[in-house]
């Protein structure tokens, strides 16, 4: 009796020392799959360059009919310098906003709507611009209610603007312009 048992123990134990072996020889396990890379993170840097651009060229615009003179500021003859010089600061921003947006590079997929946005700026300042060239000419001749009436429109127009586009409409665009500081204040 001893000798099976101890033939069955000797047994068991090939048996199981063939198959550990057994699987030692078989083929490995195949590895785990990579990783895919990591999505960025941050936005694109070609993008947040373009929202510096753009804002930079804009953000003057934005607090500039705050500053300005209103119609009902101007009671006499004795203000119109205040309105030509109104005019005048805000014909400057005009040509500023313009000759910045004017630069901005071509913007690539999937942001390229910021071109659209930055077209429609453009063209609302152009106009306003022309716009407010006029009123500076005829100011002099003009006298108090068109320095008023001048005043008037133009706060009107810069106060009710609002870009055809939204900035979070363009892909990428918003976290853009919250990594540039030049942005802060605008969008």
């Amino acid at each position: 009796m001893k000798s099976q048992t101890t033939a069955r123990i000797r047994v068991t134990m090939a048996l199981a020392v063939g198959c550990l072996l057994a699987g030692c020889g078989s083929n490995p396990t195949p590895p785990a799959p990579a990783p895919p890379p990591p999505s960025p993170t941050g936005p694109d840097p070609a993008l947040v360059s373009w929202a510096g651009g753009y804002c930079g060229a804009v953000k003057d615009m934005r607090f500039i009919v705050y500053t300005m003179a209103k119609g009902y500021d101007i009671k006499s003859e004795a203000d119109l310098p205040k309105a030509a010089d109104s005019l005048k600061k805000l014909d400057t921003a005009l040509t500023t906003a313009i000759s910045g947006l004017e630069k901005l590079p071509q913007v690539a997929p999937p942001a390229q709507d910021a071109n659209r946005l930055a077209s429609g700026e453009l063209e609302f300042y152009r106009k306003l611009h022309g716009d407010v060239t006029k009123s500076r000419t005829l100011l002099s001749r003009g006298g108090v209610e068109f320095a008023k009436a001048s005043l008037d429109v133009v706060g009107i127009d810069l106060a009710e603007h609002a870009p055809g586009i939204k900035i979070s409409d363009v892909p990428g665009l918003d976290k853009a312009m919250k990594a540039d500081k030049t942005c802060e204040l605008v969008g």
